[in-house]
This record gives structure tokens, C-alpha cells and sequence, in this order.
């Protein structure tokens, strides 16, 4: 199967943009204005950028097929799709040799040399990640930083520990950050801050539990009664669903919030369509306690 890596593999006709041609201020200026500082300025932040969600062994695949189009003369030793590394080492020393088509629509060495960028950026990250899982199952194992030192390339154990939390800020920062071990410092405070926030949030709904069962049993009681669009009829059903198999606190956590989901959705028809929410007395009853519960 053919794959369109994006519109980079039309290089063949790419003129890069004309830049303006930039007019430098005397260095009179600069004294003068204090721009002259002997400190260089800050580089700006690069945007970490990844390849993301991809299958290599499509990469593979249409890699084998270009070579193959433009008639490998080793094609018949090129490796299996699994054997990334060796299919790169294939690729390098025959890429040269491959030939152009006359009636291909790409031109088969630059689409090859772009399929090889990718997969060797997609290795180049995947160590990121197996390195610093080795390092971690070492940490749990007892190894000390001072051991890491020699297989991280680096000369001390602060260096090894500091090239272990560049490689974990890595992973995790977004765009603008840089890879630093501040950066997956920020990142772990952020994420334990918002696994105490969850937990919390997993104990107050595991608390309100009780109350929100019995509002579902009386909505679904009296549903006939109630006004609905699609979104109340969805939450309304999901709630349904579960309405026996809330068994562990998480579990019950979601239910509560199915329930209050429902009952915004039904005052949100009420009021966008301007009717009401119940149509019987039964029905109006059991929305009261269900809005009583949603802002309790």
C-alpha cells in the first residue's frame, strides 16, 4: 500500500521563501542604546515536536516497494518489516543505487531518504523511552547513580541523574518547554497534583453515592413524565445501564457524574426550549431532589 508522508515528499519542486534582507543598526547604536551586552540572549524555546501515533512497519513496507520500483539490486536481501535498524542500514548502502522510473509520479531517492528520516526519528525516540525505563527498573533494582554514570556517558552521579531527568522531560514537556530537568520537575508536581485532585474528587462522589442512586431509580421511575432532548435521553440511558454495577469507588464516582449530567441537560432543554421539565407531579418531584442533589 502506497503512503503519502505529506506534502514534504514533493521536494523535487521546493524553492525555499525569499527572506527579506535584514538592515543591521550601527554599532554606535547599540552602545548607545545598551543593546551591546556581553551575556548572549536567550535562544529561543523550540517546540518539542513528535512523530506521534505512527506504524513503522507500513514505513517498512513502502520502503520495500520504492526500492523495489526503483530496482534495488539487493532487494532480495532487504530485511523484514520487524528489523527496523537493519532495514535503515539496507536503505543506506543501496539508496544510492536505486534508479528513477521513467513514468513514476515521485521521485523514488527523495521519498526513500524521507521514509529513512522518519524511522530513524521514530528510533530516536523509542530509546528515549527504553533508556529511561532501563534506568528506571535499574533505580527499582538498587542500582546507584554512581553505576549509572559509565552506560549514561557521562563522568558523575549528578551528571547521570541529571541526564535521566533531561531524557523524562523528554517525554512529557509540550511546546515552548525546553528538556530540563525542571521541566519534568514542574510536570511531576503537576501530575501528583492532579492525582490528589482526582482521589479527592474519587472520595467526596463515593460519599454522595447513596443520594445519587436513589435520584436515578426516580428519574428512571417517572422518565415517561419528563421532558427530553437527545443529550438527557444519553446521559439518562447510560445511567441506566449502570444503575447495578457501581461495585468499586471510581465506578461509583463516574455514576455520580452521569447523574448530574443528566439532570444539567434536562434544565438545559427546559430553558432552551422553553417548556417544562416535568409533566407530571410525580416527575416534578423527583426532578426537585435531583437538582437538590446536584447542588449539594
Amino acid at each position: 500500500m502506497f503512503i503519502t508522508i505529506m506534502p514534504i515528499l514533493s521536494l523535487s519542486g521546493f524553492q525555499p521563501p525569499r527572506l527579506p534582507r535584514l538592515r543591521w543598526p550601527s554599532l554606535s547604536l547599540l552602545v548607545r542604546t545598551g543593546a551591546l551586552m556581553s551575556k548572549k540572549l536567550a535562544r529561543p524555546s523550540r517546540p518539542a515536536i513528535r512523530l506521534g501515533d505512527i506504524n513503522p512497519h507500513n514505513l517498512v513496507r513502502e520502503l520495500r516497494r520504492l526500492h523495489e520500483l526503483g530496482e534495488d539490486p539487493a532487494i532480495e536481501r532487504f530485511p523484514d518489516d520487524d528489523e527496523i535498524f537493519l532495514v535503515l542500514a539496507h536503505a543506506q548502502r543501496w539508496s544510492s543505487s536505486l534508479k528513477q522510473p521513467r513514468n513514476a509520479t515521485v521521485t523514488v531517492v527523495a521519498e526513500v531518504a524521507l521514509i529513512r528520516v522518519m524511522l530513524w526519528q521514530y528510533l530516536r525516540e523509542q530509546a528515549d523511552i527504553g533508556q529511561l525505563r532501563a534506568i528506571d527498573d535499574g533505580r527499582s533494582a538498587g542500582v546507584p547513580w554512581d553505576q549509572l554514570a559509565g552506560p549514561l556517558c557521562v563522568t558523575s552521579k549528578q551528571g547521570a541523574y541529571q541526564k535521566a531527568r533531561r531524557l523524562q522531560a523528554e517525554q512529557v514537556r509540550e511546546p515552548g518547554e525546553r528538556r530540563t530537568p525542571e521541566v519534568a520537575r514542574d510536570h511531576e508536581k503537576r501530575a501528583r497534583a492532579e492525582e490528589r485532585a482526582e482521589r479527592a474528587q474519587i472520595r467526596f462522589q463515593e460519599r454522595r453515592f447513596p443520594a445519587a442512586h436513589r435520584v436515578a431509580r426516580l428519574l428512571l421511575e417517572h422518565r415517561d413524565g419528563l421532558a427530553l432532548d437527545e443529550w438527557a435521553e444519553y446521559w439518562l440511558d447510560e445511567v441506566e445501564e449502570s444503575l447495578d454495577d457501581r461495585d468499586d469507588p471510581e465506578k461509583q464516582a463516574r455514576f455520580c457524574g452521569w447523574v448530574e449530567s443528566c439532570v444539567r441537560a434536562i434544565r438545559a432543554h427546559e430553558v432552551g426550549q422553553g417548556v417544562p421539565a416535568a409533566r407530571t407531579d410525580e416527575a416534578a418531584r423527583a426532578l426537585a431532589e435531583a437538582r437538590e442533589f446536584v447542588q449539594g
